[in-house]
């Protein structure tokens, strides 16, 4: 699978060169990436000012390609780096596209211009894709200096790597994990937790063999947030960063979220060529990875995933751990209860998502689900998931509005992007 690109319009749009979107090099502003490629053609500062100031992309694209114009006289043997720096100077100072490039993960990525065979795919898709070469490029470069901020930034002063509310299991092992990742490269970094209300308690009762600090006051320390880039609360100037799979709210600035099957499996990612993880580190990762999909059943767990969990070799027994572990909704307990075990808050696209998570695996559930949808608006709930593992059904209820799934999944980042979709977000 691939990510294609044409022009600067649609959901990827903003990897195009004509996208609006600024920067500065050698003190001068541009525009776009194209306002800088075709002025660094020419030594002519008329000619270079020109195209600067050209109103739009396709003015200074034409200025550019204008043969009557003296070029640099080795131009040609220039230009893929003269592109290359173009690029990466707008991923690097715009964090919000930034963000969306790291998030594209390994996929290749294509410029689908069918004219143009050397910076594009060409007519037969077969072209030299240099533009989509350099954006892959741009990709790892940039993801590399996000990362390498964090950890400049963490060597500073003590850091506490924290998790979301009500942590689950991929929320408390992946930070401890990271805790220890952190520290190896000596950083005073402290384990930490916001409350004790955890998801899956019994799992990780069972794993977690370190204490952490609970911490309910975030304005005197300094914070690495771990599975979550909300700010919930803590001070921005206090967050030095975030890894996290899912959602991208652009609240922290130096940010590595990509879609993985868990945080702890992006963590893996990121730091197995430079990390000696331990047999408990693989084994706590490995349970972040089947607590987030469902015991390895559910659509967040992609098939590079699925590779990379090999990879990691944690040693589990999935059907084992899925006994003992996976529980579903306990219908026994108050439905306003059910409602705050699984819940989180969001900020998407301007919207302010309060979401509770239900699941059910028995006969019966029905009768419930009619209860819950009653409920909630009095539990001040704007977006339910409800799934049934019965069924294979993923119910999605949002501002009193009922959705089926198109397919069975319990990733809300999915479910928020679908009704982003349905134009309801």
């Amino acid at each position: 699978m691939s990510i294609d690109f044409y022009k600067e319009f649609g959901e990827y749009g903003f990897l195009a060169n004509y996208s609006p979107h600024g920067f500065y090099q050698n003190g001068i502003y541009y525009p776009t990436v194209e306002h800088y490629y075709q002025s660094e053609k020419f030594d002519n500062p008329n000619i270079r000012d020109s195209i600067i100031t050209a109103k739009t992309p396709k003015e200074a694209s034409m200025i550019g390609r204008d043969r009557t114009h003296k070029r640099k006289e080795h131009f040609r043997d220039q230009k893929l780096q003269v592109m290359y720096e173009g690029v990466l100077e707008k991923f690097r100072q715009n964090p919000d596209i930034r963000s969306k490039l790291i998030e594209t993960r390994n996929q290749i990525i294509r410029e689908m211009t069918v004219k143009e065979s050397y910076w594009g795919v060409g007519p037969d898709l077969d072209g030299e894709n240099h533009i989509g070469q350099i954006l892959m490029n741009v990709r790892e470069q940039v993801k590399k200096e996000v990362l390498d901020t964090i950890l400049e930034e963490a060597k500073k002063e003590k850091v506490y790597v924290i998790g979301h509310h009500h942590p689950d299991p991929d929320s408390v092992f992946s930070s401890l994990v990271f805790t220890h990742i952190l520290r190896s490269f000596g950083i005073d970094a402290v384990f930490a937790v916001r409350d004790e209300e955890f998801v899956e308690k019994k799992m990780i009762d069972d794993f977690l063999k370190e204490d952490y600090e609970m911490i309910d006051d975030y304005h005197d320390k300094k914070f690495i947030l771990v599975d979550h880039n909300h700010l919930d609360g803590i001070p921005k100037e206090n967050v030095i960063g975030s890894i996290d799979h899912h959602i991208i709210t652009n609240e922290v600035s130096n940010l590595i979220e990509i879609e993985y099957a868990s945080c702890g499996l992006l963590l893996y990612d990121l730091f197995r060529n430079s990390y000696d993880f331990s047999d408990d580190e693989r084994k706590l990762i490995g349970l972040t990875v089947l607590s987030d999909t469902e015991y390895l059943v559910s659509s967040r767990f992609g098939e590079e995933d699925r590779q990379l969990y090999q990879k990691l070799n944690c040693g589990i027994d999935v059907g084992a751990a899925q006994k003992k572990y996976f529980e579903t909704t306990d219908f026994s307990d108050s439905i306003s209860d059910n409602f705050h075990k699984d819940y989180k808050e969001y900020d998407y696209n301007g919207y302010h998502i309060k979401r509770s998570m239900i699941t059910s695996y028995h006969d019966g559930w029905e009768e419930h689900y009619t209860d819950y949808i009653l409920e909630i608006e009095k539990n001040d709930i704007n977006l339910l998931i409800w799934c049934d593992y019965e069924s294979k059904t993923t119910f999605v209820i949002y501002q009193g509005k009922e959705y089926v799934f198109p397919y069975f999944t319990t990733s809300t980042n999915l479910v928020l992007k679908y009704l982003e979709k349905q134009k309801v977000l």
